[in-house]
């Protein structure tokens, strides 16, 4: 029987077997760089944010690039690939149009919120980092195919999708939509109060209008 799959990073990183020290390390540089960047964070303040000393990230990691990447390897090259095929298996088969950006919009944008930190600091690094990058790259061309065959199939089935829109335009049409929202609300604009449920509401509509032949 599959293990069950950790709702997320934080979980996952609090079930693993390390040290007390490095796993403080890790937690307190995953809330700071998603709040200050990877550049903004020096290993002094995740020290002191961790309640640890300096030496102790030294004996962990030997730089801060070692810090960062001891966060994003096991997020690219276990957990996302775990995730993905949980997700990709709970895509309804038999779904309107409307009933699969619905599930995908909202199941999609729970996925950001649970890993926010992780999802922030991946956004800026895979910008600015040729190693973080090329890590996301690896993933995404092994991911494209089975998202093409499972996403744009679901909705192809539907009945109701334009056929002249090629399966990347779609995908960008939906995940562009809710990273969008996604930074607007946590970097851009977090301290404005907003009902998300409606937000997401109207990021469906945009969705289906922008692909449906209808």
């Amino acid at each position: 029987m599959k293990d069950a799959i950790s709702a997320s990073y934080r979980d996952w990183l609090a079930e693993q077997e390390m040290p007390k020290g490095k796993r403080a390390a890790m937690l307190s540089a995953l809330e700071l760089f998603s709040k200050q960047g990877y550049d903004g964070t020096s290993t002094m303040a995740i020290a002191k944010n961790a309640g640890i000393s300096q030496a102790t990230i030294f004996k962990y990691f030997k730089t801060k690039d070692d810090l960062l990447a001891a966060i994003f390897k096991p997020m690219i090259n276990n957990l996302l690939p775990e995730y993905r095929e949980d997700f990709l298996a709970e895509i309804p088969q038999t779904a309107t149009l409307r009933e699969a950006i619905h599930f995908l919009v909202r199941d999609r944008y729970d996925f950001l919120i649970k890993n926010r930190e992780v999802a922030l600091i991946f956004i800026t690094q895979v910008m600015t980092n040729a190693e973080t990058r090329a890590m996301f790259q690896q993933f995404m061309a092994d991911t494209a195919p089975m998202f093409i065959n499972a996403i744009y199939g679901t909705l192809k089935k539907s009945g109701s999708l334009r056929a002249d829109l090629p399966p990347a335009a779609v995908l960008r049409t939906i995940a562009g939509q809710l990273l969008s929202y996604f930074v607007q609300r946590q970097v851009l604009m977090p301290e404005v109060k907003a009902d998300e449920d409606i937000d997401l509401q109207l990021i469906e509509d945009l969705i289906v209008r922008a692909i449906s032949k209808d």
